[in-house]
């Protein structure tokens, strides 16, 4: 569904590797739905605010010099001042809600609640990232809020679907401003031990859900890169999270540390190798150990025998 689009490219602003354009819409545009082969020939701004949801994988989005991968799930903002483009493979259907609108509207709404609505358009930090990973709850509501907005939009013209119209983005831009919030300001510095004690006691009474789900995103993450080396640096700065935060998060949901559940993850990868017949070297090799005996050591730690041995009871019984 698409709403009060006006134009299409009608000016051509810079020319560098790639043609930028500026492309004309109404203060309001809303799509859902799926467009198929959808390539942009060169990259466009406009004078709107976007914020745009992906429900398929395989596009990928250019905002500046960034390059984004885009997943189901991916939820993009970008500003009226950053050129885009997205680009897709041949016959694949690519299936997302847009909502474009001018930051005029938000500024009423900042001045009357005291609240930035336009936080992670405008107040952005170097490390700023334009996407948002939503699964589960998070993406269920999303997509909720942007379905009340486009009835709202197919309501009429009044005063009042006006109304409505506005206050169903800013409902969806609060929400949106939580979870980012959430997932990206543990990007700060770890608090020290005070400060950790009273942030101990204020997690108590957050929302379970946001953390809940992160860290089942990193679980899988774990899973399918069990094959590579993993420390809680790089799985931090993957989801954009303080380490502090994640270690907390992640053993008060899992039990574990993080570097326990990779340990666990490749334990038991190994053993599933050691099975099929997979020698000790290959099978350290294979899941980026710095060295055999550093594989071994660890196998024996976690499981009281050396991989030979597992292999060896492991074939014994299958005789």
């Amino acid at each position: 569904m698409t709403r009060n689009i006006i134009s299409t490219v009608h000016q051509e602003v810079v020319t560098m590797k790639e043609r930028v354009f500026f492309e004309e819409f109404e203060s309001l545009y809303y799509f859902h739905g799926s467009t198929q082969n959808w390539s942009m020939q060169g990259f466009h701004f406009h004078n709107q605010y976007e914020i745009i949801l992906f429900l398929s994988d395989g596009a990928l989005l250019e905002i500046g010099d960034r390059v984004y991968r885009v997943m189901k799930g991916d939820l993009f903002f970008i500003n009226n001042r950053e050129y885009h483009r997205t680009s897709g493979a041949e016959g694949q259907e690519y299936n997302r809600y847009v909502l474009m609108f001018e930051p005029e509207l938000l500024e009423p709404m900042k001045k009357a609640f005291g609240y930035d609505f336009g936080m992670f358009f405008e107040n952005r930090g170097d490390d700023f990232v334009h996407k948002l990973y939503l699964e589960g709850e998070n993406l269920k509501r999303v997509e909720r809020l942007l379905a009340r907005i486009e009835t709202n939009i197919g309501s009429g013209s009044s005063d009042e679907a006006s109304v409505k119209i506005r206050l169903s983005i800013l409902e969806l831009i609060t929400a949106i401003n939580e979870m980012y919030k959430f997932f990206t300001k543990e990007k700060h510095t770890a608090p020290d031990p005070e400060e950790r004690k009273r942030k101990g006691e204020e997690e108590k009474f957050r929302d379970p859900i946001l953390y809940r789900e992160r860290v089942e995103q990193i679980k899988k993450y774990i899973a399918t890169h069990v094959e590579e080396k993993l420390d809680l640096d790089e799985i931090a700065g993957k989801f954009y999270m303080n380490r502090y935060y994640l270690s907390h998060y992640f053993k008060k949901e899992t039990g574990f540390t993080v570097l326990q559940y990779v340990t666990n993850q490749k334990i038991i990868a190994a053993k599933a190798l050691l099975k099929k017949g997979t020698s000790v070297t290959d099978v350290a090799l294979k899941l980026s150990y710095n060295s055999d005996s550093h594989f071994i050591s660890v196998f024996k730690k976690n499981t009281g025998i050396t991989p030979k041995k597992y292999a060896q009871n492991k074939k014994n019984n299958n005789v």
